[in-house]
């Protein structure tokens, strides 16, 4: 005997015919798929800062890792302005925290 869970979200597909019901299972999808934010190292941290650095003062691309709203992503690109004050960077009009880094690749 197959448990429910087996089935996945195929239980579901009658409630797709109401209207409100595609936004619930949509929000609730989403809720499964949010991921804590990792906590990062001192040395992470300042490994970060110091590739940040280097990418900045030598105009290299790069492909960083960051967490935003309960979800990890990734962007390539290269800095395009570097905002100590408000401790961001953008990356082709792409503006991403420091706080949000998780990792940077050169």
């Amino acid at each position: 005997m197959k448990s429910l869970s087996d089935r996945g979200i195929i239980k579901w597909q009658p409630f797709n015919s109401c209207f409100d019901s595609k936004d619930i299972m949509r929000d609730i999808s989403k809720q499964r798929k949010r991921k804590e934010f990792p906590i990062l190292s001192e040395d992470q941290i300042l490994e970060i800062a110091e590739k940040v650095t280097k990418a900045w003062n030598l105009k290299l691309i790069i492909d960083i890792t960051y967490y935003y709203d309960g979800e990890i992503n990734n962007y390539r690109g290269k800095i395009n302005y570097l905002n100590l004050q408000n401790k961001s960077l953008e990356l082709n009009n792409h503006k991403i925290f420091f706080q949000q880094i998780l990792k940077i690749i050169i």
